[in-house]
């Protein structure tokens, strides 16, 4: 029976392809369940479990606002099961290998192109092992991936009744890789312009688009910060805001006044013992935090106000300091590391994906060098920026990339690289439509010689 499928799909290379890609993340994943296992960190369990547990006993309201909701949702979902989680995340990958290959097909047309992006995500480690980390990056990487499906299904259609259909679903999908993410809550505001602005539609249309992709992220994150609002007085998507920003000023926290020195003091003795034990400062304050409440007298929110009231008052002395940390942490957001646990696999599986790791990120860096160049290219060569950003899905994912690039470092400096993470395979979409002209040209041309 599948023989006879895949016969009648190779006439519809389009289909052919996604067929081909699905049965290959299939037996990926198939062998990954008995060559691998769910792998966790310190947020699994302390973070996201803990809260996964508070919200199944008393819904959001129980939340304490450390994390949006959407991973702990998911959590509780599947009743804190840890096999039942992976195997979720396992099956959102195949939904990924084919939301890639879509994308790439309804903005090229192109099978092959498409089918190398989906293959891709399937051969490169630091994605596909991605899944069976117990962390939020794989299910926001599917949500980001349907939400730029659905625009290019916005852009593309021009049946009145479809398109407002894909709007909404539009404003839907958008509304929800912040909800798992926070630094992903400004999608909605970038997508909404290319709603907005998509073609030469009168005033009152493109009004009334607008207003139908607003109302899902005006219930959804809206309703989630008024919620963090009235229980814990913070305009913001979490709790954090003030400890984040010490992953920056921290490493200059010696230089507040002596009126802060009960919290100054009691910081900088657990930053020294890190910096004694792993070499840098990153993530101190998670361990100081028992501390400084003790030694401020001071509750857990109140701490995280006091602290970005702090961070704020040396980001104003000392600019430079702080700029300095943030240019380092955007540096650090390219570096495409692999999160995985080799300890797992057997020895002959360990050593090959090793080498397909190592492999996978230099592609991935590659990848990330190819898009930093064309973002500097586009500004002096018009034809590049007419041929490959004068599309609006490219011109989409060129925005989201750089804007979350950019706000991740201004508000933290822990584990940046995480954070390109979700967005790591629409960088290599963007890399590869700029650069598969010229691949289809020299083998043309080396057919032709």
């Amino acid at each position: 029976m599948l023989k006879s499928v895949s016969i009648k799909l190779r006439h519809k290379p389009q289909f052919f392809f996604p067929f081909v890609l699905f049965i290959f993340s299939l037996l990926e994943r198939i062998w990954l369940l008995q060559a691998y296992q769910p792998i966790s960190y310190s947020d699994t369990y302390g973070s996201y479990f803990r809260l996964a547990g508070a919200l199944a006993s008393g819904g959001l309201r129980a939340s304490d606002g450390t994390r949006v909701p959407g991973y702990p949702l998911l959590i509780a979902l599947f009743n804190q099961d840890v096999q039942s989680i992976w195997i979720f995340q396992l099956a959102l990958g195949l939904c990924i290998t084919q939301l890639l290959y879509w994308m790439g097909w309804f903005t090229s047309r192109n099978a092959r192109l498409s089918f190398t992006l989906g293959l891709l995500y399937n051969l490169i480690p630091g994605q596909f092992l991605f899944e069976s980390n117990l962390l939020s990056e794989t299910l926001t990487t599917f949500l980001i991936l349907l939400a730029f499906l659905l625009l290019i299904l916005v852009i593309r259609t021009k049946q009145p009744k479809q398109e407002m259909l894909s709007v909404f679903l539009l404003g839907i999908a958008s509304s929800l890789p912040g909800m798992v993410r926070p630094v992903f809550f400004p999608i909605t505001v970038w997508l909404l312009l290319f709603v907005f602005f998509k073609d030469a539609a009168n005033l009152r249309t493109r009004l009334y688009r607008g207003a139908l992709f607003s109302l899902a992220p005006l219930i959804i994150q809206g309703g989630w910060i008024l919620n963090i609002y009235s229980s814990y007085g913070m305009l913001s998507p979490t709790t954090m805001g003030g400890y984040s920003l010490v992953q920056h000023t921290g490493a200059f926290f010696e230089l507040l006044p002596q009126d802060s020195s009960g919290i100054r003091d009691t910081y900088l003795e657990y930053r020294d013992a890190r910096i004694l034990e792993r070499g840098v400062q990153t993530n101190t304050i998670w361990d100081a935090i028992p501390a400084l409440a003790e030694a401020s007298g001071m509750n857990f929110f109140d701490l995280s106000r006091e602290m970005k009231k702090l961070s704020l008052q040396l980001i104003k002395a000392h600019p430079g300091l702080y700029l300095k940390s943030v240019v380092d942490g955007w540096v650090t957001f390219w570096k495409a590391p692999v999160y995985w646990d080799a300890s797992v696999m057997t020895a002959y599986g360990r050593g090959v994906m090793a080498i397909m790791a190592l492999l996978g990120r230099l592609v991935s860096i590659a990848a990330n060098i190819l898009f930093l160049l064309l973002s500097v290219l586009q500004i002096f060569l018009r034809r590049l920026r007419l041929t490959i950003f004068g599309d609006l899905v490219n011109q989409a994912v060129f925005g989201l990339i750089w804007l979350t690039s950019i706000l991740q470092t201004l508000v933290d400096h822990g584990d940046n690289p995480r954070f390109l993470m979700p967005l790591q395979m629409i960088v290599i979409f963007l890399v590869l439509r700029a650069i598969w002209p010229t691949l289809l040209r020299k083998k043309l041309e080396a057919v032709a010689s």
